[in-house]
């Protein structure tokens, strides 16, 4: 039976920290048919792809329950992350209570004279301690209990088994002095208490992860403002009436009317009326567009001042909008080489840190003077506490996570997590010319007709064999012969030779439309023409030799222009240190040509387009990292082989680019841009995994030594956390201060 590979979007209850992900992406990927499982703790969703025939859903949704975790909801589309509003005021509750009956449980312990002041006996006060942290312990901290037992049920540990074993420790050897202080002091000797350190582990804590769900809100703002562009309901004639429809229910030839100041809802041909759109939304254009009869529209765009009628022709999945939101989302569910690591090490950390904790509580008990019990069980929390891997694990999805959607707003959609890393490292920028750096749309400049033949009917007879042709010259050939208003002659036994020309019958006569080569190869006397292409190609013209009866009779050059902004883009893209190469299958010259105008020192022309991707292969083969910038469609085969395929594209076909990098707008300074922003991230990425390692190999061992303080060690653990969040909320800056910023 063939496969049916089927992908869906599990929400999951129950993740804490990065060993909480390789645990449930195990547990996923351990389930029949199962081909790929990608647990992102940004934003508490797994993408899972399968095989329909082997597994379904419930599977899946077992899977996860079994391994100590709950799918909460469930989607073949992906869904925007669940809000963090619940949970953030769930946990604001529980930490507002923990830090009430912290502070006197802390001014009760850490301030000596405050309970003789008060006039508390001491074991009185050991009572009230017990009772103020009780229900920190079992009611603000009661989801790192279940945490652990979950986790213990199914042989694992995590986060939660850390924070439980560390606070249960200080919370049940403080209660057992507190009723029985003679067992561990002598009389006359006030045995140690640590309620303190319970109820401020728990607090600190809390407060860290009800700020970082808070951060994690902001993280995913970009994706959700994507979700929240298109308007509810459209208003669509139907059976001559006009009926307001919930914006599911459009279907694709549905007649949309759209008012002055109305979103446009779905993506359609404008059939009536005439307005200007703005699509900064989609595109980041900042001035408004033209729209008229024939017009396409994309939905979620803006209408100004003019009434509209559109038919439908891409709703629901296959919107623009809809092509994005799934571009950005496999970026933010993706997983960047370094990520892996993460995950593996944090897989393994915490049965680690458990060991070490217990080596520690074991070493304080043999080496330390007596009464040894009280050091050795602080050390041991702190070493419990301090180790904690919440950091690790949101090091790399909250950078690509605010990266990616501060790049969708810019117009920039970067494919997933292990191009990022090759961007990042890239050495080499190649271009395509004809649609890249040039606006893609030549005119004739020049006719030169011999043998007596006048110029009209060599640009007639160019034009009659163009009609046929796939060449990028002959909408320009058809075009300047319309404009002339020239009749056609009739044509028979048309063949096109790709890379060469075309050849047919025109009045009984062979008539051949192509480069010198092909001149050459079907036996036409050239040596008199080279000089007429040289002069040229030498003003970055393109030219095209018309031959009948065996011999030359005239030739047409068409010129290109560039687009605004090439040549800032490749000088931008030079001061960041890369080598910058265009390449074309046009003619040397002509390709020089273009390269000096736009300031790029190597060239690599003539080259056909089923050999541009060797082209790129070679540069490879030589140590380059290689971005290969193209249209997307024609330099396919180049994208998919460069390390990094950055495709130029409009919203229309967006979805359909084979690159890395699509770009939304046809805007060449986006280029320089998306390679800066794949550089930040990295950046950023590697200063958060620095910190985050560095913070565990640091803390354990001035925890092991006795060092830390376990309430401290909470602090630092927790803060560890929001700093990583915090420092990958920097990129929604990037770009706001200037063009490269």
């Amino acid at each position: 039976m063939p496969k049916e590979t089927t992908e869906v979007t599990l929400t999951l209850e129950g993740l804490h920290c990065a060993a909480c992900v390789a645990r449930a992406e195990r547990a996923l990927s351990a389930a029949p048919g199962v081909e790929q499982a990608l647990v992102n703790l940004a934003t508490r969703q797994a993408k899972v792809r399968y095989d329909a025939h082997q597994t379904t859903v419930e599977n899946l949704q077992t899977a996860v329950h079994e391994a100590g975790y709950e799918v909460t909801g469930w989607a073949l589309e992906a869904p925007p992350p669940p809000p963090p509003e619940i949970e953030a005021q769930t946990l604001k509750r529980r930490f507002l209570l923990a830090l009430t009956l912290s502070l006197p449980v802390f001014l009760g312990a850490m301030v000596p004279p405050l309970p003789g002041w008060l006039g508390l006996d001491p074991q009185l006060l050991a009572y009230l301690l017990l009772i103020f942290t009780t229900p920190v312990l079992f009611y603000s901290g009661a989801s790192f209990f279940r945490g652990a037992l979950s986790a213990a049920r199914h042989g694992a540990a995590d986060m939660d088994t850390l924070v439980a074993l560390g606070t249960s420790a200080a919370y049940f050897y403080s209660a057992w002095v507190t009723f029985w202080p003679r067992t561990v002091a002598p009389a006359g000797q006030a045995p140690g208490l640590y309620f303190d350190t319970t109820a401020m582990i728990i607090t600190f804590i809390l407060l860290g992860r009800w700020l970082e769900v808070r951060t994690r809100g902001r993280a995913s703002q970009a994706i959700r403002r994507l979700f929240a562009l298109a308007p509810p309901n459209a208003r669509v004639r139907r059976d001559g009436q006009e009926v307001e429809v919930p914006l599911d229910q459009v279907a694709v030839g549905d007649l949309i009317m759209v008012r002055p100041g109305e979103k446009i809802p779905v993506d359609g041909v404008v059939v009536e009326g005439a307005s200007s759109v703005d699509e900064s939304m989609l595109t980041g254009e900042s001035l408004p567009v033209a729209k008229e009869e024939g017009a396409e529209v994309w939905g979620a765009t803006l209408n100004h001042r003019g009434f509209l009628v559109f038919k439908a022709t891409r709703v629901g999945r296959d919107m623009v909008l809809s092509q994005i939101i799934r571009l950005v989302e496999e970026a933010q569910n993706s997983k960047a080489p370094i990520q892996r690591l993460a995950d593996r090490v944090a897989g393994i950390f915490v049965p680690v840190v458990i060991g070490l904790a217990g080596l520690t509580f074991l070493g304080w008990m043999l080496w330390s003077p007596a009464p040894a019990l009280t050091p050795a069980l602080v050390s041991m929390v702190a070493v419990l506490i301090i180790a904690c891997p919440c950091a690790m694990g949101l090091a790399t999805p909250t950078a690509v996570m605010v990266g990616s959607g501060r790049g969708a707003e810019m117009g920039i959609l970067l494919r997933g997590g292990e191009p990022l890393e090759r961007a990042y490292r890239l050495t080499a920028v190649v271009f395509d010319k004809t649609g890249t750096l040039t606006a893609g749309h030549p005119r004739v400049t020049d006719i030169l007709a011999w043998e007596g033949w006048p110029e009209d009917q060599v640009l007639a007879w160019a034009a009659a064999l163009e009609e046929k042709s796939e060449h990028p010259l002959a909408e320009a050939v058809i075009q300047a012969a319309a404009h002339r208003q020239l009749p056609l002659p009739p044509l028979s036994a048309f063949e096109a030779i790709p890379g060469m020309g075309v050849k047919a019958r025109i009045n009984g006569q062979e008539v051949l439309l192509g480069n010198l080569t092909f001149l050459e190869r079907e036996g036409i006397p050239c040596r008199d023409l080279s000089p007429h292409q040289e002069r040229l190609a030498g003003a970055g013209k393109t030219t095209i030799f018309l031959a009948a009866a065996g011999k030359a009779v005239g030739l047409l050059a068409a010129a290109d222009t560039l687009k605004p902004g090439a040549a800032a883009a490749v000088a931008a893209i030079q001061a960041m240190g890369l080598k910058v190469l265009l390449l074309s299958g046009d003619n040397r010259l002509a390709v020089e040509a273009v390269a000096r105008s736009v300031g790029i020192p190597e060239v690599l022309a003539e080259v056909l387009p089923g050999d541009k991707a060797r082209k790129v292969a070679e540069l490879q083969a030589m140590g380059e990292i290689v971005a290969m910038v193209g249209d997307g469609i024609n330099d396919a085969p180049a994208l998919a082989q460069a390390d990094v395929g950055i495709a130029l594209g409009t919203g229309a076909d967006v979805a359909a680019e084979a690159a890395d990098l699509t770009l939304i707008r046809d805007d060449l300074n986006l280029i320089p841009q998306a390679i800066l922003l794949s550089r930040r991230m990295m950046r950023i990425i590697r200063q958060n995994l620095f910190w985050a390692f560095c913070y565990n190999v640091v803390a354990i061992p001035g925890a092991s030594l006795g060092l830390l303080n376990p309430a401290i060690a909470a602090a630092a653990m927790a803060l560890s956390s929001v700093s990583v969040v915090t420092n990958s909320l920097r990129l929604r800056r990037f770009g706001r201060k200037g063009p490269l910023s």
